[in-house]
């Protein structure tokens, strides 16, 4: 019983960490699309454009293949509200 316990405590730390990097991304995304769509010319904060454009792109990638891995890691709790919504609408 402790194995199965250690597996669901190891599984509940990787969601953590996986959603705070997501949260980290999607952050940087943010600031750095702003910056690129506000920051018409030249450098921006000490980086030139092109290079912020990269790991702009670079991070958006990284970013949707970890989305792709949250999801697989939440199926269960997605399907479940998928149940709950769909037994709520039959039941109106």
């Amino acid at each position: 019983m402790a194995q199965g316990r250690r597996i669901k405590v190891k599984k509940q730390f990787v969601k953590a960490v996986l959603s705070s990097v997501l949260l980290l991304l999607f952050l940087f995304l943010a600031v750095s699309g702003a910056m690129l769509y506000f920051g018409k010319t030249g450098m921006v904060m000490g980086v030139a454009r092109h290079t912020l454009r990269q790991i702009h792109a670079v991070v958006a990638l990284l970013m949707c293949l970890l989305i792709v891995v949250h999801f697989i890691l939440n199926i269960r709790t997605y399907i479940g509200g998928l149940k709950a919504l769909f037994k709520n609408r039959n039941n109106k």
